[in-house]
């Protein structure tokens, strides 16, 4: 890993690099938004803008409680990105026009998914979620 990238003096030329994700009417905000922060995070650790497919965090973040329309827990898609990690798009495209039931077919994943996801672990760049306790005010 190379040293941190500091971007506060131009954000500007980072955002620009991000990927501009349209979830269209696929309930998958939660992987979208977790999959920006992973591009910004692995930016700032490499200088490299990686291509998440927030597609693989919403297939593997089905939990037995969920329909096939229901969002997913914020909590459970950040554990994953941390300790699984998230494949690129080159493996598995983010194809939000498809109909949900194939968008979601977890089916799809493949080990060479899971073995790319684990070289894009969040807990490769030291970082783990921290949750918050206690009264918020």
């Amino acid at each position: 890993m190379r040293n941190q990238v500091d971007w506060s003096k131009n954000p500007d030329e980072v955002v620009s690099k991000l990927t501009v994700f349209n979830q269209r009417k696929i309930p998958a905000c939660a992987a979208h938004s977790i999959v920006t922060m992973m591009q910004i995070q692995w930016y700032r650790h490499t200088g490299e803008i990686i291509n998440f497919s927030p597609r693989f965090l919403d297939i593997l973040s089905w939990t037995p409680d969920l329909d096939l329309y229901d969002g997913r827990d914020m909590g459970v898609v950040m554990d994953l990105a941390t300790r699984v990690g998230c494949c690129t798009e080159d493996l598995l495209p983010n194809d939000t026009t498809l109909p949900i039931e194939v968008y979601r077919d977890r089916s799809i994943i493949t080990k060479a998914m899971i073995k790319e996801a684990n070289t894009y672990r969040l807990s490769n760049l030291g970082l783990r979620p921290q949750r918050l306790s206690g009264n918020r005010n």
